[in-house]
């Protein structure tokens, strides 16, 4: 009887500045773990990103994802959701992504192994909970654009000139968990413009929120 291949998975490691953050062994440790437990060829790709706010600008995941698609590999591995993304609705699109494509994605602090039935039901189950925070965020957004259309138009002490994408993202953002002063970076890098042209601030970020919600904490 002819032995099924091994599994070829690529580990993803990213490492952050943040202390609090688990460290590149503690990562590698876990994969290496539960590939020598499941027979997995592993090969760890490791990523030096502060953020894993977005999937975008790391380019090391980005090869990764490339490799997966073109079938050179058979799975993404992570030791923790929060070294491939922060936002779950990234995690679903991706998801989907794998599926459609035709590769599996292991998670381990999730039990998500798309390989396995009892895994795949648990990637279903985290799309479930990703599709209600993308309603919950939406929902709050449209609650703040109208309260700011109910008000007297002002924004920022003067009349708005604030797009409803621009508060929807700064709603979405905190949402998220970003900071007041990392929505600022985002939008000032973005060239994202403020409701007076000026340069955004956690200050100004704190204003179309307060406006809608009454005081934000930091």
């Amino acid at each position: 009887m002819e032995t099924a291949p091994a599994l070829r998975v690529i580990g993803y490691v990213r490492v952050s500045t943040n202390k609090q953050d688990i460290g590149p062994e503690v990562q590698i440790a876990a994969l290496e773990a539960e590939a020598s437990r499941k027979g997995w060829s592993l090969e760890i790709r490791r990523e030096n990103a502060a953020s894993a706010k977005s999937l975008a600008n790391r380019p090391v995941l980005a090869g990764a994802l490339t490799d997966l698609k073109s079938r050179r590999y058979d799975a993404l591995a992570v030791s923790k959701l929060d070294r491939l993304s922060r936002n779950v609705a990234d995690f679903s699109a991706m998801l989907e992504t794998a599926s459609r494509q035709g590769w599996a994605m292991i998670c381990l602090d999730l039990g998500v192994d798309t390989t396995t039935d009892t895994g795949a039901s648990m990637a279903q189950m985290t799309a479930v909970f990703a599709e209600l925070e993308r309603k919950r965020i939406a929902g709050r957004t449209r609650e703040a654009m109208a309260k700011i259309k109910a008000d007297t138009g002002k924004l920022m002490g003067r009349p708005s000139a604030l797009p409803a994408d621009t508060v929807a993202r700064i709603f979405a953002e905190r949402e998220a968990g970003a900071s007041m002063a990392r929505i600022a970076d985002m939008l000032n890098a973005d060239g994202v413009p403020t409701a007076t042209g000026k340069t955004w601030h956690p200050s100004t970020v704190r204003q179309v929120l307060t406006s809608v919600t009454g005081p934000a904490r930091s």
